[in-house]
Order: structure tokens, then sequence, then C-alpha cells
């Protein structure tokens, strides 16, 4: 059978007066036909094709190279896949097909759904030769539930995958290579110089440097392995079928395709360094949770050499270190389900007045025989192998309860990094909240500074979520790590915390003193409040009062003291 031409409005005759030709149908319908002449690779449309498709007119449509251009990249199949991946053969008739793929306009947000159905007709030698199809709009009740899927598996700066779906891909190469008897390697990549970056460049810049390191990974890897965003300065990497000898191959490759050449900024160029960790599993990670810790592990050693590069092995000094680290949450959660985690308040006071403002809540512990200790190492130690967010939850709901009882009191709580991203503390906080609203005024949530560095995105949203909720937001121990005050002015935070290691000898350190002086007068100019920790002497207290501190802490103006239980 001969394949059918393209109709124009030219060569359609009107049956009768007002009637509307094929073409004219098609766009009233809100569909567009075509003919794809696969050995030229030009496609020809019918007049309305932009418009169906969403397209401005001065985009090039006219051939299937320029065509293919406007697919998502992660789209699992489009019209090349569904003719030249065809099962079935031409025996004359044209093979039927139909299928489904977004367009991308410029990014994730603007992808539109299309329905492409057709037939297609071989050639002498049976390959494909001429294709014929309509193309259709899905809707925008479709594309609205595409979308929000696409949001939860893809990062919206990047556009590489999400955290979330890099995962499950690891676990079901994981379990393959277990069925296969066959290695996958999960590697992490982190950009190292990211802080100073943002700091020396803005964050637009540190966007850019985040880009272009995605794209210079992705470039590097084969076309099976998976690229997605680990958190704001890493990436995460799934390795199909890669031992040792070829993760060491692979791992120097990723680490040239950044290092090789400066990143072109509108600042100019900048060099942008990463470090990797590494691990093959099956053979040293036997489910994701241990995946990633032991990449995890891996990058934090590689952050220390001058390689730039570590793939996990065995270390048993190391694993010592961590089955004592196991053994001590293991104690902390034993301690919370026997009801031994307590609350110690110790009181923030008014620079000038000594007035008591709030009381920062801190963990304790009461052992079998009802000895109170600091809970300090328990919770390093929780965080180290992945269980403080149960911490987190139990300290939540300890200070809510000492809230309701107390109204005149005003509490601040910690939470580690992963409870930053941790959705069901945000939703036991809600749950609180409906009960008892008049709690929101008076609580604050710290977050450590190693949160922000660790992930300034997560972090980000759970700060807007915090003072959505109308609770206050902390930045704790501020000064120890990269993090920029244009950061925690975009992050609205509402105090600043300076950390007590540069509190304690402002007495003695001429540096030390200048640093926390900065400090506070930023601060002030950012039209943030401050809180000078572990202050022990009036002398440090009268110089930090001086300085325009707002807040003080520290054993001179009280220790911590245990808060009555009730829960």
């Amino acid at each position: 059978m001969t394949p059918p031409s393209l109709p124009t409005a030219a060569t359609s005759e009107r049956g009768r007066a007002g009637a509307l030709d094929l073409p004219e149908l098609l766009a009233a319908v809100g569909e567009a036909a075509y003919v794809w002449d696969v050995p030229s690779d030009r496609i020809d449309w019918t007049g309305a094709a932009h418009d169906v498709l969403g397209l401005a007119p001065t985009i090039d449509v006219g051939s299937a190279t320029a065509f293919a251009a406007l697919l998502d990249p992660e789209a699992l199949t489009s019209r090349r896949e569904a003719v030249f991946g065809a099962q079935r053969t031409d025996d004359g008739e044209g093979v039927p097909f139909e299928v489904e793929y977004p367009l991308l306009r410029g990014a994730r947000t603007l992808r539109l759904w299309m329905q492409d159905r057709g037939r297609w007709y071989a050639g002498p030698d049976g390959r494909p030769l001429r294709v014929v199809g309509v193309m259709r709009r899905l809707g925008a009740r479709y594309e609205a539930a595409e979308q929000a899927a696409s949001l939860a598996r893809f990062d919206p700066l990047t556009g590489q995958l999400s955290r979330a779906r890099l995962l499950e891909i690891a676990g079901a190469a994981l379990a393959a290579g277990a069925r296969m008897h066959s290695a996958s390697s999960f590697v992490l990549a982190s950009l190292t110089n990211l802080g100073p970056i943002n700091e020396a460049y803005g964050f637009d810049v540190g966007d850019l440097a985040i880009l272009e390191v995605s794209r210079r990974l992705r470039s590097a890897m084969r076309g099976g392995d998976t690229l997605g965003r680990f958190s704001t300065s890493t990436f995460g990497m799934v390795l199909q079928e890669c031992d040792r000898s070829d993760l060491e191959v692979a791992t120097r490759r990723l680490v040239g395709s950044v290092h090789d050449q400066p990143v072109l900024t509108p600042g100019g160029p900048i060099s942008v360094r990463v470090a990797i960790g590494a691990v093959v599993a099956p053979r040293h990670a036997r489910d994701t949770d241990e995946m990633v810790l032991r990449a995890r592990s891996a990058l934090g050693r590689a952050m220390e050499t001058a390689a730039a590069v570590c793939i996990y092995s065995p270390d048993q000094s190391r694993n010592g270190a961590v089955r004592a680290k196991m053994r001590l949450a293991d104690e902390l959660i034993s301690a919370l389900n026997e009801h031994r985690v307590r609350l110690a308040l110790q009181p923030v006071v008014r620079a000038g007045s000594r007035e008591t403002c709030w009381s920062e809540a801190l963990l304790r512990v009461a052992d079998v025989s009802g000895e109170i200790a600091s809970g300090g190492h328990l919770a390093a130690a929780a965080e180290e192998v992945g269980v403080v967010n149960m911490l987190d939850r139990r300290m939540l709901d300890l200070a809510v309860v000492y809230l309701a009882e107390h109204p005149e009191v005003r509490l601040a709580i910690n939470v580690s990094s992963a409870t930053t991203a941790d959705l069901s503390w945000m939703e036991s906080l809600s749950a609180w909240l409906a009960m008892r609203p008049d709690i929101a005024d008076r609580l604050m949530v710290e977050i450590t500074e190693t949160a922000l560095i660790a992930d300034l995105d997560i972090a980000a949203g759970f700060v807007r979520e915090l003072k959505r909720q109308g609770v206050k937001v902390a930045i704790d121990d501020f000064g120890s790590g990269h993090s920029s005050f244009k950061a925690l002015r975009e992050l609205a935070v509402d105090v600043v915390k300076i950390d007590g290691s540069f509190v304690v000898d402002i007495e003695t350190s001429e540096d030390g003193g200048a640093f926390v002086r900065a400090l506070i007068a930023l601060a002030r100019e950012l039209g943030l409040e401050t809180v000078a920790e572990h202050v022990e002497t009036e002398a440090a207290a009268s110089l930090l009062a001086g300085w325009g501190a707002t807040y003080l802490q520290g054993e001179l103006l009280g220790a911590p003291k245990l808060a009555p239980s009730s829960a």
C-alpha cells in the first residue's frame, strides 16, 4: 500500500459552503498531522502544528533531529523509539504505533505531554522509510499530574534525578546484582569549594557551578548509569556492572571531567573542586542504607586527601569505632523506649538587663539506676549511625508538653541536619500546633550551620515551613562553617547563635574578639538578633554587651537545670 500524502488546504475541495478542509478540522480539535521522510530527516506538518505543540513559531520542527531536541531527555520513549524499536515488520499495510512523551520547553515546569499515534511504512530493505501520524496535547490535568510526579523524581535546578528516585535505582541495582552475582557501584561527588564560591561570587554563580558540575559528571558517565542530586552540593551516581577495577577508572574520569577546565561565569572563570567517595555493592553494602553510609564515609576520607577520591574498603579500626557508636545509639534507643530521656533547661538572657528571655532545652539521660547524665555523646552517635530523628521527635514531644504545662515559658530545641529532611517530624509538629496553637509563638527551633552546608535547599524549605507555622528559627554554632549572612537573610531566620568556641577566648585572643565583633556587627546590619554562647566570665559578658550582642548564654548566666518530668 502506498503511504498517504499529507493533506493541504490547496488540495482540499470543500464539499459545501462553510465546510473545513482536513488540516483545519485537525486544528479545530487540537491536533496536527505530519509526514516524516526518514531518509531525508524532513518532517512536513499541517499548518497549526506550532499551536498544537505549544511552541513559538520560530522553533524549528522541520526535521526529526530538530524535533528530537525538544524532547525531555528523561523521557522513557519517543516516536523514533516506537518506530525503530518496533517488533513487528511491515507486511504492506504499515505498522501502527502510539506513544506518549513530554516536550521540554526550557525547564521541567514547562513539560507538555503529547500523544503521538500513526503508522510507519517500510522501504525495500524492511526498514522504516516514511512515517505518518497525528499529535495532540494530553491536557492540563494530565500535565499537572505528571508535573507533580516529575517534581518528586527530579531536582528542579539541575534536572537530574531527585535523591529519593536515585536511591530507588540504587536499591534496584543492588538487588539485581545480588541475583545475577554482578557488582554495581554507588558514588558520591561533592563540590568541596561551593561555600567559598557562594561567599565570593554570590549564589547565582554557585548555582551555575552546580549546573556545570552536573553536566560534566553526566558527560563522563556511561549511557546506562544514573546521576542524581543527593544534596545541595553533592551528586550521587549509580554505576551499573561496575566492579572495583572499573570504579577506579570511572572515578578518575569523573574527577578529571570537573577539574580539567575552569567553569566560565559572568564573574569570570572559576575553579570548581570535587571529592568523590564510592562503594562497590553488594560486596561492601548489603542495602541502600549501608551503601549510603559507606559512600559517605569514603567521601569524608576523600576530602582529607590530595587525590580527592576514596573507594570504601573495610578498616578494622574504623569498623570498631562504628560498632562502638552503634552500641551508644542502642543505649539511646533503650532510653527512649523506657522514657529515660529528660530535658535540662539553660537560660538565655538579655545582654543588658540579664532578664531571662527563653531557655534552651538540652538532652539528659537517666541510666537504669536513675543517675542523670548529659546525653550529648549518645546524640552524636545516633546522628552518626542515622537514628537521631527518633531523638529529635522525642525532644519535640517533651518540649511541647512542657510548654503546654508552663504557659509563661519559652523554649528552644535543637534539630539535627537529618531532621530538616524528615517529613514525619514536621507532621508531628503540625499535629501538636493544631491542638495547641498558642505554643508556636513560644517555641524556637535551632538548626546547626552544618545542616545548612549539608543541604541548603532542604534547610530552606524546613525553615519556611517553621515560619509559616509561627515558630521562630535560630542558626546554631554560626561561624564554624561556610554559609554566608546572605544565606541567613534569604532563610529569614530570627536569631544567630555565635559558636561558643569563638566566645570563650575573647578576653585573651585579639583575633577571636575581632571575629566575634564582626559577626555581631554583620548580624545587626541584617536585622538579626545574636546569642553569644559559652559566656563564663563577667569580663566576657561585659565585652559582648558592649559589642552589641543581643543575648548571652553560658555557665555565668545559669547552668542547665533538669526540667520536671511530665512525659
